[in-house]
């Protein structure tokens, strides 16, 4: 209970350091949200009296503190290029993003993980090349050119689905899957050979530990060693590897959703970026942190239930 507590009060400060640091970040840029809401033919007086409507002569830590409370409630502001509220904006783009990245997960944690058991337990030199060379092979491909390759192959040649073609969930569910099962490999393919890695390193050194010469000694099988001790331990650092996989596809795969042309986060923000759209882009950015920051709470608790000797920081 200790350990939650810290880990809850930790995570709330450094939500609102994050909020107040975005929050700062956007106040220094050299820009003036009532000019870029106004053509450039605007008076003075019409940009002071639209200043003064949108609050921004009030004092930092009044406009923070209106910010901070739009942020809980979702209120972002209006967007300067689509001239709609940034939340309505995000929700048609969080959809796609989160579809992306709840199927490169599951992935990569449904492939990596037998598969690193299986390059722990193969014991010929044969077999452990071939791991090697397979995983290597997996983490040198970056994501967007596989992303390509598959466009190529699958869309192009074999037409097993339309480049470009992206059918939203709620007209077509089953062809929504189907086309975004393919960027989700691409996600996936270079993460999988990593995750590999790493629980294949770490199994092996908790295979060496005093705890499994003692199991083995009391007469447990390699399975049972294996299966209901060592994956456990093992696993602390593959769901740690595991929520930065997850925190990076959430945040948007910028490259990835150009190359299937997906309207999604990552994609809005480069779009918003260009065109000096900052009410979105602070509201993206604001959504990665939190993000990042509440995936890796919740990897802090996983990995205390996964290894209690995780003593209270």
């Amino acid at each position: 209970m200790r350990y939650f507590i810290k880990k809850t009060i930790a995570l709330l400060v450094t939500l609102l350091l994050a909020a107040f640091l975005t929050f700062l970040a956007f106040e220094v840029i050299p820009s003036d949200a009532a000019v870029a809401n106004l053509s450039i033919d605007a008076t003075e007086e019409e940009i002071n009296a639209l200043r003064e409507a949108m609050g921004l002569n009030r004092p930092l830590m009044v406009r923070y503190g209106s910010f901070l409370l739009g942020a809980v409630t979702g209120d972002f502001g209006e967007s300067t290029q689509y001239r709609i509220p940034v939340a309505e904006l995000l929700a048609d783009r969080f959809g796609v993003t989160i579809s992306l990245a709840l199927l490169s997960f599951v992935l990569i944690a449904g492939i990596s993980v037998p598969f690193g058991i299986f390059a722990t337990r193969t014991k010929t030199k044969t077999g452990e090349g071939l791991v090697a060379f397979l995983t290597q092979t997996m983490m040198a491909v970056p994501p967007f050119f596989l992303g390509m390759l598959i466009t190529l192959l699958f869309g192009i040649v074999l037409r097993w689905f339309t480049p470009g073609g992206y059918v939203p969930a709620g007209e077509d569910f089953f062809g929504f899957l189907g086309f975004m099962i393919f960027p989700a490999i691409a996600v996936a393919v270079p993460k999988i050979g990593m995750s590999v890695r790493f629980l294949q390193s770490s199994l092996k050194e908790q295979m060496g530990a005093d705890y499994v010469r003692t199991a083995k000694s009391k007469g447990c099988g390699k399975r049972r060693v294996l299966w209901c001790h060592v994956l456990r331990n093992a696993m602390v650092p593959v769901v740690t590897f595991l929520t930065m996989v997850m925190a990076e596809i959430l945040a948007g795969s910028i490259v990835i959703e150009q190359v299937f042309n997906l309207s999604g986060v990552g994609r809005l923000l480069a779009v918003s970026i260009s065109s000096r759209d900052f009410p979105v882009v602070r509201a993206i950015v604001l959504y990665t942190t939190a993000v990042v920051v509440l995936l890796n709470y919740g990897a802090d608790l996983i990995c205390r239930f996964l290894d209690p000797r995780i003593k209270d920081l």
